[in-house]
């Protein structure tokens, strides 16, 4: 009789945790699908790249990081999310067609340049493009 209810309590135990590893493996899917999401797909740079990227040149990866914020608040870099790319917005200047941006703009997708730096090319051109204003506009985590 105890070896019956030692063998119940073994097979609720193992029920249990998976239950708990897939409700888990669940929300954290969840999570981690809707960031990918909200993350930007296509960025724009008011200005000129060779500048900004030669700016970036004497910082260090945080002052890169608290630039590119400054430079979104004051309306320098523009984005658009992967979730708005899937619903049809593949022209960021169309879709901020009401802002005035001038001549002087370049654009990046995100995916594009993520993928581009896991190619294999040697350290210096790899450092290069980490310490441009794509990187830290897309929000790359490498």
């Amino acid at each position: 009789m105890e070896n019956n209810t030692k063998s119940k309590i073994a097979v609720i135990g193992f029920v249990a945790f998976v239950i708990a590893v897939y409700t888990g493996s669940y929300f954290y899917t969840k999570s981690n699908n809707e960031r990918l999401l909200s993350a930007p797909r296509l960025v724009l740079l008011v200005g000129s790249e060779d500048q900004v990227n030669n700016g970036f040149l004497n910082m260090n990866t945080d002052q890169r990081r608290a630039e590119i914020r400054t430079m979104a608040s004051l309306g320098r870099i523009w984005s658009l999310s992967q979730a708005q790319y899937d619903t049809g917005a593949t022209d960021i200047v169309q879709y901020f067609s009401d802002q005035d941006f001038g001549d002087d703009v370049v654009v990046a997708d995100c995916l594009e340049y993520s993928e581009r730096i896991k190619q294999t090319m040697e350290v210096n051109a790899r450092a290069a493009l980490k310490r441009s204003w794509i990187f830290y506009a897309c929000g790359i985590i490498e």
